[in-house]
């Protein structure tokens, strides 16, 4: 009896396992991959607050919401307007008081991170003379700590903010709106605001940065109009950035439109070269544009009664929370996830890193980083994973989103443009939690790598409740 070729008669299903068939297929095995998972079952607390919100009346008037806070987002006219110290324009932010990322939380419960920059800032602003005022100080209670993201501000990283850091101001010409973010601390990438650093050389160079570089680039934006970044985004996210992780390409156009103008002005060129190179050796000089441009966007979002959409998304290394835009600032926690990726370098390992700390995921909110994974397998391979899987996270995004927007038409995705909008309702229907793209930080300060993260299902399950408590009845 002749012995059966099952690689040439096989016709294979594979239903859950992408392992399975990416098996087969080595194996030159004709399968196709069915995308299917259990249905997911929430709680019942949880199933009675959607029960809650189920009448047609309701739902119509979410929907409505929705479609109104989503396209804040996809009609933003986000420009970059001005430089300013942080004091003069993000909000709440007065003497003696320090911005910090994620959820709002105790300084007896931070990480180390964190205690160590509510020091840092003590120094940096002279409110203290040595690490022991400062601790002292701080311990006193005069120190107030706010949260970035009850601010007009993001926390990128550690997001450490006193009222001398110079901050990219950025408008949303469509409503008004402003936001202000904290620019790229120089070509090494490790510093005061972002990374959990200090030294004297840093604030140094923190210091020469608000007092040389950046009144030079402010004078820039200012001769410009503005410059408009969501062109930038856009055309970057055709190039393979996702416009969290990487902004490679976003640095190149970005240069593209600023340098010429930083040549027009009637100043020293030696002057000039220096403000050339922050610019150019600095990598990852958007990222705080893209910031920027994003929070704006949320900003206009918040507050939009019956919204079930998703304003805020951050962690401090303890606890991770959500915003929603139809419950205004309050906040949804659970415990900070742990981020999978590639370390910088052999010698880390998973016990040297913290749980997520950061607020940079806001550009998640708006549709960019791990949402477009799609956009950018470049990002995605650093995780180890292909093409097709980067592609499948973006399709997945589809199913909790409320939008798509057009404004960012995506090549690998057959030019479909990304979602965006993420919708609690939908999460807690399908049980998609979104991906979510940032760097890894060890607990002693620095990056450890890249990486990414599913938002913890518990943010969405409270903010659920929430939202049934509030409009349940309506």
């Amino acid at each position: 009896m002749a012995e059966k070729n099952y690689s040439s008669d096989l016709r294979v299903i594979n239903v859950g396992l992408q392992f399975f068939y990416d098996s087969l297929v080595s194996q030159n095995v004709k399968a196709t991959q069915l995308q299917w998972r259990p249905p997911f079952k929430v709680n019942a607390e949880v199933a009675n607050a959607q029960a809650a919100i189920s009448s047609p009346d309701l739902k119509a008037k979410i929907d409505a919401a929705n479609e109104t806070a989503v396209n804040y987002v996809i009609n933003s006219q986000p420009y970059w307007v001005d430089v300013k110290p942080a004091g003069e324009v993000v909000e709440g932010l007065d003497d003696y008081t320090i911005i910090h990322s994620g959820p709002p939380i105790e300084h007896e419960d931070m990480v180390m991170l964190h205690r160590r920059g509510l020091v840092s800032a003590c120094l940096f602003e002279g409110w203290a003379k040595n690490e022991e005022e400062a601790m002292k100080l701080i311990t006193s209670g005069k120190i107030k700590l706010l949260s970035a993201l009850d601010t007009n501000t993001v926390g990128a990283g550690t997001g450490i903010i006193t009222k001398s850091v110079a901050m990219i101001v950025t408008e949303d010409r469509a409503t008004g709106k402003i936001a202000a973010t904290f620019p790229a601390e120089g070509p090494n990438q490790g510093g005061f605001c972002g990374w959990g650093l200090y030294s004297q050389e840093i604030a140094d160079y923190l210091r020469y940065m608000r007092e040389e570089l950046l009144p030079v680039m402010a004078i820039v934006a200012k001769n410009m109009g503005g410059l408009a970044t969501k062109p930038i985004l856009a055309e970057a996210m055709q190039m393979g950035d996702e416009n969290h992780t990487r902004q490679t390409a976003a640095d190149l156009l970005f240069d593209k439109k600023v340098l010429p103008e930083l040549f027009k002005l009637d100043m020293p060129k030696e002057q000039i070269m220096k403000v050339l190179d922050y610019i150019v050796e600095t990598p990852r000089f958007f990222h705080c544009f893209g910031q920027g441009a994003s929070r704006a966007a949320m900003l206009s979002a918040v507050g939009t009664p019956y919204s079930t959409m998703v304003t805020a998304i951050c962690g401090n290394g303890v606890e991770f929370g959500i915003k929603v835009a139809g419950l205004g600032d309050e906040w949804f926690c659970a415990p900070a996830p742990m981020m999978k990726g590639k370390y910088t370098s052999s010698s880390f390992k998973e016990s040297d890193q913290l749980p997520w700390i950061g607020d940079s995921c806001v550009v998640e909110c708006a549709g960019m980083g791990g949402i477009a994974a799609g956009a950018s397998p470049i990002v995605c391979n650093l995780r180890g994973l292909k093409l097709k899987d980067a592609i499948g996270i973006s399709r997945e995004m589809e199913q909790i989103c409320i939008a798509r927007n057009y404004n960012f038409p995506i090549p690998n995705l057959d030019f479909d443009f990304l979602p965006v909008g993420i919708d609690i309702r939908k999460v807690l229907e399908t049980g998609i939690c979104p991906e979510i793209h940032g760097g890894m930080f060890n607990y002693t300060g620095g990056l450890m790598g890249a990486g990414s993260a599913r938002v913890p299902m518990l943010c969405f399950e409270k903010a659920m409740k929430r939202f049934a408590e509030k409009y349940g009845n309506a």
